[in-house]
Order: C-alpha cells, then structure tokens, then sequence
C-alpha cells in the first residue's frame, strides 16, 4: 500500500491512501486525492499504482504537473521523488511507513532500514538511511524551481468575490511584472547593497511622508493661534475707546497701542452706521476697501475669519445697552488685520526639522539593515558549513531551525540530493544484497525442524516457520515486518533480545538461553548470520527441548 504525502499548502502533513489502479488528482469532488486550491484544476491529474510502478500523469492541466522541478505529461515516480500540481508538493511514501524526525541533525551511521519502492525492473530499488527519512514539517519539503511558471490569469480560474479578484489580479500582476525586475538587482550588484538601496528609499519615503501630516499640524496650530490672538487685540481697542466713542469725542480714539504689536497689519475704528473710519487719526473719513469690514459691520457681535493665505480679520463691536429695545446698541468695530506669516515657520526652520528626522530615520535604519541583514545571512552560513561537513564526513542530513517555508524546502531538496549523492551509487546493490539477505533467511528457517526465528540487526521479525507460530500464538502474517516486543510472550520477548545483545558483542558463537514452555523447558539458541565489517544482517533463533540442547 501507497499514500500520498502532501508537504506544502494549508494541508500540509496531511495522508491520503491511495488506492492499486488510476487515482483522480485534483479540485473537483469527485477526485481520489481532493486539492482545494485555486491554481489545481477540477481534474488536474492522475497517480497510477502499479504493482511494480508509480506513474503520475498530467491531465492537460492550466498550470503543469511537475516532477523534481520539471514539467512533464507523464512520468515514473520512485522515493523521495517530489511531485508538485500548481503550489502544492507531495510525496510517495509507503502507508505502512511511519516517518521519524530526528531528534538531532547528526546522523548515527550505525546501520540502515531499507524501503523498496516499485520502480521499472527489481534491480532499481530506492531506499533511504536510518534516521534520514524525515517528518516534514509544514510547508518543510519541496522543490525550488525558476521553470514553474506563475498563474496565466487568462487560464486560471478566478475566485468568486470582486475584493478577492482585485487581489489575485494585483498579486499575478507584481509576481509577472514587478518582482522579476526585482529579482535581477542582485545579479547586477552585490546582494546588500541591493538591501541598503531599499532600507534608503524606506527611510527617505517615510521622512518625507512624516513631514506632510507634521506641517498641516503645525499651519493649523498656527492658524487657531493667530485667529485667538487677533481676537484679543480687537476687544483690547474696543474696550480702550469705548468710553470715549460713547462720549462723542472722535478726536481722542487711539489705536497705536495695538499697532505696533507683531504681526499687525492693520487697526481701525470702523463707523456703524456709514462704514467710515474714526481711527487712527491719519485715515479719519475714508472708507476701508476691505470686504471683511463690511461683513462685520453687518455683525452684531466680535467674529474672526480669514482674509486671504497670509492675514487674518477679527472685529469687536463698541456700544452700550439701549433701555429702549433692550438690546446693545453698536456705535461702531474695532477692527484688527493680523499677519499670519508672523508666526509662521520659515523655509530654514522646515529645512532643519527635515534634516533632524531624516538624521534620525538614518540611524535606525542602518540597525534594522544590520540586523535583517545578518538573519538573511544567518542560515546562509549556518547551511553552508553543514554542507561542508555533510560532504567531508558523509553524512546525509542537514537543518536550520528557522521557521521559513522557503528555506525549510531547500533544506529538504539538499538532504534529498546528499543521499542520493552519497547512497545513490549504491542503491541497486544493496536493495538486491538486502532483498535477498531476507529471501536467504526467510529459505533457512523453512528448513529447520524446530521453531526457529529471523530477526534483523533492527530488531525487527524477518520470518518464522510454522513451528514458532504454535510456540508463540501468532500467525505469520502476524509477524513479519513487526518489532521484536509485538511478541505476546514478555518471557519469550526479554530472553530473544538478551541473545542479540550477546550474538551482536560475539557475533562468532551460537548463545543460548533456557525458558519454559507449556510446562516444559526448552533451550533458545541464536546465531548472527551475514557478518560483514563488523555488521549483522539478520538472527537466527531456535527452540529446542532440554534433552536435545546444545551448548554454547
């Protein structure tokens, strides 16, 4: 039995038996193996089971199927082989197999598990070393390609809901058009200069931007300043001339007291009824030509407005309460025209705040380049240097334990290409010396008369005969392919594992052991066979009764 392994996407981890014969890949629901992802088609391909080959095929799908990074229409699959359809990756591995992630990036060396894979003729086995076959974690494995083609966004179907096509249009747009020049800087010059240009255009981009929102602030301080102000000079000249203005004394109305404050244009005395000018003396009887003047004229109470970019106009009416209407009878408005600019910023001050945050928005960006650049360079290193060791000492496993999809499938591409750069040369020879270590033992103990058992350097059950399914109560199916503590019998369990410690430190000498029996004692012997440089290929274990033992 087969099941698919699917490594990247929001099913990532998940495992789908697939079933001998054809197995329908894709979006729709009547598929085998459903992928609900946009870029899958309804029917995007197939998996074919053989009993000697895996074959995927591409169903003339909009965005490929792809094989180890190579598009194809159809093609064989053997293990650790990667199979992507659009953004998903996914693997082959047997159903029965559970994948261990080791604890530690070193690998042990001490011996191997072998895992066929149906492949075209028996002498091409695939087989992956003890403690190499990894857990992916999500999104871990995969492959990384520059030939896998983005979405046609004239092929692919569009998702439902206007906002979330604005964003797959927007997205197919910058991964067409943007990013690939994006991508080229780094060949034209040195990778962190290309990252100092973009930490650059950030820092000036946000000085810039910071700049506008401040400057309105500050124009609209300066604004509601000048207007309050304005409006105080004006009640100050109403509430000086007042007593004179009621008297009737025109010649005594001053207003030089006001006008030499900063930022006053003009003041005024201004006529209720005829709009002329009382004060200042040198302007009596004329007629302001200031619209503002005659809108205030037509207010019965002090306001403030702006005139133009630069002045402001604050009136103040003068008058008395009138007995007879019971309300204030206005003689005439002080009137003040103020000069913004005069508390304005200039260009000099707008210039040294600019240079003031940009000094600031330098300095932090230089610590987060340091700091963005070291943890891109960072696994780089730390990658390269496991590499190094990986070729000089042999060694097939590799791992960063950065949480980065991306880096996480490389790193899964490299320990995939170091076994077979390792182990690949030999793989025909071994699964063929391995296939037939088992068919050897499997041959031996059929012909023993006695219970006899295979167990392999890993402890787990090669064969046994008929004989040692009536002792141990087990069927054959039961058995073979199972660790050594599947055995019922806790008895009969300790004693074997005792005698492959034994035979694996003397591997030269048959050792024995006494148990019982229904009742009756027996002798357990066991023998290392397949002795090579110091490796054992397989145990084999009998049970004798007593009088009929041997020693050691």
């Amino acid at each position: 039995m087969w099941a698919l392994r699917i490594l990247t996407g929001p099913q990532a981890g998940h495992l789908v038996n697939l079933k001998p014969g054809k197995n329908l890949v894709g979006r729709g629901a009547n598929c085998d193996v459903r992928i609900p992802s946009h870029g899958v088609s309804k029917e995007h391909g197939e998996i074919h089971v053989y009993k000697d080959k895996i074959v995927v095929v591409d169903l003339k799908s909009s965005n490929g199927t792809y094989l180890n990074g190579v598009r194809i229409q159809n093609g064989l699959v053997r293990l650790g082989d990667k199979v992507s359809v659009h953004d998903i990756i996914f693997d082959i591995i047997p159903a029965d197999v559970v994948p261990i992630r080791p604890t530690s990036p070193q690998h042990t060396g001490e011996s191997s598990i072998v895992v066929a894979i149906p492949n075209v003729g028996s002498a091409a086995q695939q087989y992956y070393p003890q403690g190499s076959y990894q857990q992916p974690a999500p999104q871990m494995m995969g492959h990384v390609t520059p030939n896998i083609p983005t979405p046609d966004p004239l092929t692919t179907e569009l998702p439902d809901g206007l906002f979330q096509r604005i964003l797959f249009q927007l997205k197919d747009y910058v991964e067409r058009v943007a990013l690939p020049g994006v991508y080229r800087l780094p060949q034209l010059t040195e990778f962190k200069y290309v990252l100092g240009a973009f930490i650059g255009i950030f820092i000036l981009a946000v000085t810039l931007l910071s700049m506008i929102p401040m400057v309105q602030i500050t124009r609209s301080s300066i604004m509601a300043e000048s207007q309050r102000r304005a409006k105080s000079l004006a009640r100050n000249v109403a509430m000086t001339n007042q007593t004179l203005l009621l008297q009737g004394n025109f010649s005594s109305l001053n207003t030089h007291s006001v006008e030499t404050e900063d930022g006053v244009k003009q003041v005024m005395i201004v006529q209720q009824s005829d709009g002329m000018i009382l004060a200042p003396a040198s302007r009596a009887g004329t007629t302001p030509n200031i619209p503002f003047v005659h809108s205030a004229r037509r207010e019965m109470k002090a306001q403030v407005a702006k005139i133009d970019s630069q002045s402001i106009g604050a009136s103040f009416p003068i008058g008395q309460y009138d007995p007879a209407t019971g309300e204030p009878s206005v003689k005439a408005h002080a009137v003040v025209i103020y000069d913004v600019g005069s508390l304005a910023f200039d260009d000099g001050q707008v210039l040294s705040l600019f240079f003031q945050t940009l000094i600031i928005a330098c300095i932090i960006g230089l610590l987060l380049f340091f700091f963005m650049y070291k943890l891109i360079e960072y696994p780089i290193n730390i990658l390269n240097q496991q590499l190094d060791v990986a070729l000089r000492e042999k060694k097939d496993s590799t791992e960063v334990a950065f949480q980065f999809p991306a880096l996480q499938s490389l790193i899964g591409n490299v320990n995939s290409l170091l076994t077979r750069y390792i182990h690949g040369e030999n793989d025909q020879n071994r699964s063929l010396q391995v296939v037939s270590r088992d068919a050897e033992a499997e041959n031996l103990i059929q012909l023993m008369g006695y219970p006899t058992i295979a167990i392999n350097a890993e402890k787990r059950i090669i064969a046994a005969n008929k004989n040692f399914e009536q002792v141990a109560h087990v069927s054959d199916g039961q058995l073979v392919g199972q660790p050594l503590t599947s055995l019922a019998d806790m008895a009969l369990q300790q004693n074997l594992a005792h005698l492959i410690q034994k035979s694996q430190e003397n591997p030269a000498l048959i050792h024995s052991d006494q148990l019982e029996f229904s009742g009756h004692n027996c002798q357990i012997h066991c023998q290392a066979m397949g002795v090579e440089n110091d490796s054992i290929a397989y145990f084999v274990i009998s049970v004798t009764p007593t009088e009929e033992a041997g020693g050691e």
